[in-house]
This record gives structure tokens, sequence and C-alpha cells, in this order.
């Protein structure tokens, strides 16, 4: 072995801060005065702060962002009529619409703003597609004037109902929606409008109220007979 490896073997040394004693470079305290070798260091140094202060104020504003998600604004009442069902933001006034027999309509304001509306509408037998149907729609208002189209295709309900929607805007101060699917095995045509005069709103409200609508499907408005026909003679059960 060589004198050169012996030194490198040997282990390495300081003189104490405090009483200069040869003590070995990786002692914490001086074994002969018991003085501290090194100062006390902050256990991240103010790089590591600074990273963790970034992180602690990322996960305050994803934690407020998923609660307000979670949380929403608005609360809604479910409505159930004999011919449809639907969930309806809460103190929005019934319009009480009616349509023509194999059509059920209803329909609700908000009586503090009255652009802010829901509608919702079935019709027996369902003709054309909910594609088509949104088509037809998007054609009609593409000659209004001040109605800018929005997006339009397909979307999935929660439980894999499809749905075609159509989004625009009518002027600076209403925001729409329009839903269309068809309900009881593609026999009656569905079709759900909301209005707001916020977006917020609006992206808030189709989260719910679309997927919530629907038709009952032995109402009677879809039914083969019309009841306020009074050519058609009614049999009363006994």
């Amino acid at each position: 072995m060589s004198i050169d490896e012996l030194i490198s073997d040997e282990p390495r040394t300081r003189p104490c801060r405090v009483c200069a004693v040869e003590i070995n470079a990786g002692s914490a305290r001086c074994p002969y005065c018991g003085a501290r070798q090194f100062k006390r260091q902050p256990i991240l140094g103010w790089r590591g702060a600074l990273v963790c202060l970034i992180l602690v104020a990322a996960a305050v504003l994803v934690t407020r962002a998923i609660m307000q998600r979670s949380h929403s604004s608005v609360s809604y009442a479910a409505y159930r009529s004999a011919d449809l069902a639907a969930l309806v933001p809460a103190g929005y006034k019934d319009l009480f619409l009616s349509g023509p027999h194999g059509t059920a309509l209803v329909g609700w304001r908000d009586p503090a703003n009255v652009s802010n509306t829901e509608t919702v509408r079935a019709t027996r037998p369902a003709t054309g597609t909910p594609n088509s149907r949104t088509a037809a729609l998007a054609g009609r208002l593409r000659s209004d004037p001040g109605v800018a189209l929005g997006y339009r295709g397909r979307v999935v309900f929660p439980g894999g109902q499809i749905a075609s929607e159509l989004e625009y805007t009518n002027g600076p101060h209403l925001d729409a929606a329009v839903f269309a699917f068809d309900a009881c095995n593609r026999t009656i045509a569905v079709t759900v409008t909301i209005t707001t005069t916020r977006q917020t709103l609006l992206n808030e409200l189709q989260e719910v109220i679309p997927q919530s609508a629907n038709a009952i499907c032995d109402g009677p408005d879809f039914s083969g007979r019309d009841p306020s026909n009074p050519s058609i003679p009614l049999s009363l059960r006994h």
C-alpha cells in the first residue's frame, strides 16, 4: 500500500472553532469543549420557503375552484306533470304554457329577470333527428338580426342519453342554449331551451336542466285520443 493511499484513508480534521483542538471535520460538536461547530441553518432556506408558499397558494386556488363548482349557487325544485318531468331553478314562476294535443309544453321565468327562462317541449311523433332539428333552428336563427350562432354539436348526458346542442346569443344581453333529443324509444321529440343574461349562469344551468328533463311516455298528451275533442265519447270508469 502506498503512502498516498494511507493518507487518503485518514479522516479529515478541522480545528474547533472555540478551543482550536483538531477534531473530525464532520463533528457537530467538539468532543473536548462541547462547542457547536456549525451555525443553525434554516431547514428550507429562502428558496424552499418560496416554493412552499407557491404550492400553498396553488392548493388554495384549486380547492376554492372545486368548492365553487361542487356547491352550486343555484338550487332547484322538481317539477312533474302527467306528461313531463324537469328540474326548475328555485324562484322561477310557471308560465302555464299550453300546446295542441300531441305536444306537452311547460315554461318558467325568473320574476327578478324576465330574460332568464326555461322551456321544455315534447312532441309526438318525433320528426327528423335531434341533429336535423337543431340544424333547422340554426337556419332560422341565422337570418334574424342581432343573433350570433355559437356551438352546435352532440353532447352526451350522464347515463348515455345523446342530445344535439345549439348555443347562440341574441344581442349583448341574452345567451341561449337549446338541447334536442328523442325519448320513449325515439317516439317523442324533446326540446329544452334555456335563456339567461349571464353566460356564467347559462353554463351552470346547462349542467343540470337538460339532462333532468324528460317526457312521461304514457302521458295523456301523447295518447292516440284527444280528450279535448268533444266528438270523442268519454267512458268513465266506475
